[in-house]
């Protein structure tokens, strides 16, 4: 079973290794055998990206409410109001946000669906899908710094000799986003 855990993150850090970086712009407004369903459509307030049909009508969870959620069951799936710390500036293919104090939450977008890179930070955003624990590889920890390097950051060699184990972090898998508009 560990062997199958450990070929399972192996696997899905190369997935994300061999992904990063796909800038493709093909805006679609139907989704097409598994492929993106919304990429910059206009939704009012908000643009949408991602492969479900999203508005900001209905349940929306605060940031609060999805940390309890994930304190009383481990999981937390549904809309969440997040406010934008950072955008991946290479490909726009993760983004950050504010947890209450905590440790920022990285999100990776399902099947490597990108949003601008100029997204600002203090952008407000609607996300769906499913926030968990999930270990972060060193090989992917050092893969982030690279992004960053790649997008004219200064990383001191300090910092990726400073990544030497696997962390477990709170992540969100997200299905769709609303991002809303300056």
């Amino acid at each position: 079973m560990k062997n199958y855990l450990i070929l399972s993150i192996l696997l899905a850090s190369g997935f994300v290794f061999t992904q990063c970086g796909n800038t493709d712009e093909t805006v679609s407004t139907e989704k097409t055998g598994g492929g993106l369903a919304f990429n910059g459509v206009d939704r009012g307030e908000y643009i949408l990206y991602g492969h479900s049909d999203l508005n900001a009508k209905g349940e929306i969870n605060t940031v609060q409410k999805m940390n309890e959620t994930l304190q009383t069951t481990g999981a937390f799936e549904g809309k969440v109001a997040v406010t934008i710390n950072e955008v991946c500036k290479k490909a726009g293919c993760w983004i950050t946000f504010d947890n209450e104090g905590k440790d920022p939450v990285r999100v990776f977008f399902r099947d490597h669906f990108t949003i601008p890179t100029t997204t600002p930070s203090g952008t407000s955003a609607i996300l769906l899908g499913i926030a968990n624990q999930d270990t972060l590889t060193v090989e992917f920890q050092k893969h982030l710094l690279d992004d960053a390097v790649e997008a004219g950051k200064k990383v001191e060699q300090a910092a990726y000799d400073a990544i030497t184990e696997d962390v477990i972090q709170l992540t969100f898998d997200c299905e769709s986003i609303l991002v809303k508009k300056p």
